[in-house]
């Protein structure tokens, strides 16, 4: 035999570098799932790919802040939900025992008790907080909303709720010393943009072109007062328990009246509450469902067969071997021969 040349080192060198590659490539893709990693081996689908990964990031970005929006929005329907339960039940339940038995003054004190306990309870659910927000707190994210002074009436970011009153744009004022109307502190409108396109009107956001999250209290619970008789459900529940120690039925019947008729009000509330979740429910599956579409499409360009990687692999495998055998049998017996 003679001596192997350069030429067939050189050709035995490309075959191998080539089945390398082809083996270093397939599986590559295989790994990652890509039918290509750079925009340079398919300039045509890469630049599609890049398109459609910008607008599937917007999406996620957009339900990042749809999801995160609803869970706080569902605190704050929990919060209400939970207050709702307990003035139902001392209207359905309290009152009601009271005024069928008014002249045992244990039985009264029992069920003066229970709406303490209930009354404090409601204090807690309006103080709820979802991460570092108070849920009706308004604007407030550093200290709790609702504080009972020590007359025992409810206050709303330090303002007793009794002497807060509503204007007809929906703003809350209350009057100080000097009788100069001031504003609740704290009680701000807060907006996001969940993909509404959201504009302004001068230094006001445009509310129908943005989503609000903060609820105050006072639009929640009620303030002020009427015929000398507070609208706000804490204080009621106070009054009502007052009421049923002393055993004054006709201004239990009257304080009834007024909490069923702000329970009302209440119930409007948590009824938009509940409106405004599910609507953030069928964005938030809409959402999941566009990136989902973009995922599929990206899939589509850059996703690789299973089945003919895998084919693929074995026979660049197979090549692969051939060419180290072949390079086996040429170059061992080329250099005996060379040196006899």
């Amino acid at each position: 035999m003679r001596v192997a040349d350069r030429s067939t080192a050189r050709n035995f060198l490309k075959y191998l570098d080539n089945a390398k590659t082809n083996y270093a490539t397939t599986n590559e893709r295989i790994a990652s799932g890509n039918r290509f990693t750079r925009i340079s081996d398919d300039v045509s689908a890469g630049t599609r790919a890049l398109r459609i990964r910008s607008d599937m990031a917007k999406a996620e970005e957009h339900y990042d802040n749809v999801k995160s929006i609803n869970n706080e929005l569902t605190a704050t329907e929990n919060a209400m939900t939970s207050i709702s339960e307990i003035i139902n039940n001392v209207h359905s339940k309290s009152v009601i025992k009271a005024l069928n038995d008014p002249t045992s003054e244990v039985g009264r004190a029992a069920i003066a008790n229970e709406i303490k306990a209930m009354k404090d309870e409601l204090l807690q659910f309006a103080n709820s907080k979802y991460y570092n927000r108070y849920v009706l707190g308004g604007s407030s994210a550093v200290s709790a909303p609702f504080s009972v002074g020590d007359d025992g009436r409810l206050k709303y970011n330090g303002i007793n709720v009794d002497d807060i009153q509503q204007k007809a744009d929906g703003s809350y004022y209350y009057t100080d010393a000097a009788g100069d109307e001031q504003t609740i502190p704290m009680d701000n409108d807060i907006y996001v943009d969940i993909g509404l396109g959201i504009r302004m009107n001068e230094s006001n956001v445009n509310s129908d072109t943005a989503f609000r999250i903060s609820y105050s209290g006072l639009e929640i619970l009620g303030c002020g007062k009427e015929d000398n008789m507070s609208n706000n459900l804490y204080n009621l529940l106070n009054d009502i328990e007052n009421a049923i120690r002393d055993g004054d039925m006709d201004h239990l019947r009257e304080l009834d009246t007024r909490l069923v008729e702000q329970t009302d009000i209440f119930t409007a509330n948590l009824t938009d509450i509940g409106a405004r979740t599910k609507f953030l429910d069928t964005m938030q599956s809409r959402l999941e469902d566009e990136i989902d579409a973009y995922q599929k499409q990206v899939s589509n360009i850059m996703g690789i067969n299973d089945a003919e990687e895998s084919i693929n692999q074995t026979m660049n495998d197979y090549v692969l071997k051939a060419v180290l055998s072949m390079g086996a049998n040429i170059i061992p017996v080329s250099l005996m021969d060379y040196l006899k």
